[in-house]
């Protein structure tokens, strides 16, 4: 098994612990079955489909959908909202132009990457970042 594969499979059981962590809260503050039920089967399924996005993107050699995942974490609507728009976000074709300098993004090795015009690089984001989460404690990804 490779790296890919690995992080697929740990991802999975960190999301399955996680979304019965969450089950098991809701269960304790007096949620119904059902609906408690309903949410981690939704918890599951969104974690699952991450998982497999970040590992489609891992078998590339692109490890970002992994970090993301890390970083957003499973198992409740905030990580599920976090971890789609990140990974929607860095699998957008217009990724590239998200990138507010080459200190937190490697360039791009596309057509404009490898002829050294990225926009990206130079600070300017014509086309405006495709995903902007903002908190109290501002989340959000430079790529």
């Amino acid at each position: 098994m490779g790296f890919a594969e690995n992080m697929r499979i740990l991802s999975n059981i960190n999301c399955g612990l996680a979304s019965a962590v969450g089950y098991l809260q809701q269960r304790n503050m007096g949620v119904s079955p059902a609906y408690a039920g309903g949410n981690l089967i939704g918890n599951l399924m969104n974690g699952v489909a991450r998982n497999e996005v970040a590992y489609e993107m891992q078998k590339w050699g692109n490890p970002v959908g992994n970090t993301i995942n890390m970083y957003a974490g499973y198992g409740n609507p905030v990580s599920n909202t976090i971890g789609t728009l990140g990974l929607m976000s860095a699998c957008s074709p217009w990724m590239f132009f998200n990138c507010p300098s080459y200190m937190f993004c490697p360039p791009p090795m596309g057509f404009w990457g490898s002829m050294g015009m990225g926009f990206g690089g130079f600070g300017m984001m014509p086309f405006g970042g495709s995903v902007s989460i903002t908190t109290t404690t501002r989340r959000g990804f430079y790529c």
